[in-house]
This record gives C-alpha cells, sequence and structure tokens, in this order.
C-alpha cells in the first residue's frame, strides 16, 4: 500500500513552492539507520516520522533520525497519562503509507504534526518521501516553512 499519491503531492508541494531539493531513488529501506547508509548520509540529518495516539487523537511527531521519543516530555506536551504508536495498520490508514515511508509532511496527510527541535539542527534534513525507495533532501528551515508544524523538545539520545 506504498502511497504514489503522498510522494506525488510532496513532490508538487515542494516544485509549486520552488523548493531547492534532492530526490533520490534507491532499493526499499525499513529503518533510519538503513536509509542513513544509502543515501550516504549521517544518521542525525534523517527526519523520522512516526504517527502517535493520545487524548484520542493521532498526531505525527518528527525527529532527527538519532534520537528517541522522550514519552514522558510527549505526555506533557499533549496533557495525556497515555500515549502510544500508532498501530501498523492505524499509521497505514492514517497516512496511506508503510510504516518506514511515512514523511515529516503531516499536512498533506491531513494530520497535526509536531517537530522535534532536534530537526533543526542540520541545515539539510533527509526522509522518505511517502516510498520506501524514495529519499527528498532538502534545507530543514524550507520544510519547517512548508509543514508549519509546532516545534517541541520531544526527544532522548
Amino acid at each position: 500500500m506504498a502511497s504514489k499519491s503522498v510522494f506525488k503531492e510532496i513532490v508538487d508541494v515542494l516544485n509549486s513552492n520552488k523548493i531547492e531539493y534532492k530526490l533520490t531513488t534507491h532499493e526499499a529501506v525499513r529503518t533510519s539507520e538503513e536509509a542513513a547508509k544509502i543515501r550516504g548520509n549521517d544518521l542525525k540529518s534523517g527526519a523520522k516520522a512516526m504517527v502517535v495516539k493520545a487524548g484520542g487523537n493521532f498526531f505525527l511527531i518528527v525527529l532527527s533520525a538519532e534520537r528517541k521519543i522522550d514519552w514522558k516530555k510527549l505526555k506533557n506536551i499533549f496533557h495525556v497519562k497515555k500515549i502510544r504508536f500508532a498501530t501498523e495498520e492505524e499509521a497505514e490508514k492514517l497516512t496511506s503509507c508503510k510504516v518506514g515511508g511515512i514523511p515529516p509532511f503531516g499536512n498533506v496527510m491531513g494530520l497535526k504534526t509536531y517537530f522535534d527541535e532536534s530537526i533543526l539542527e542540520n541545515e539539510k534534513v533527509n526522509f522518505n518521501a511517502g516510498l520506501k525507495t524514495h529519499s527528498v533532501s532538502m534545507n530543514s528551515s524550507d520544510l519547517v516553512k512548508l509543514v508549519n508544524p509546532d516545534i517541541v523538545k520531544a526527544s532522548i539520545l
């Protein structure tokens, strides 16, 4: 159920906003580590996007691929006692993308999006663009401008 439509929407958004980016096609990757290796980038510059459920709603959390979610911080951000990853089925239904290919463009998929401040630590950011076989590299400042996420402190190394 890889989503060519999400991929196409992202490329359309980038092109219509005249954003400079590099598109790479590669063999399918499953993890951030595999993606960084195949792209020839460091793990820190990767953006991993994960769907979480808090208070009955789903959200997209994006952080540097070298970091992990700090669940305690996230509970405080959402003012909830319980928070969890979406199941694979829930994530695929909400994003039209396979887990591992979910892009940081929550706005394209109708999900409220939160970027961990770690995304802003690199000039360039790399991510799977809706497909596990297609990656985009672009300026992190352009990504923030296009997605307009809430910036939070929600990760640990």
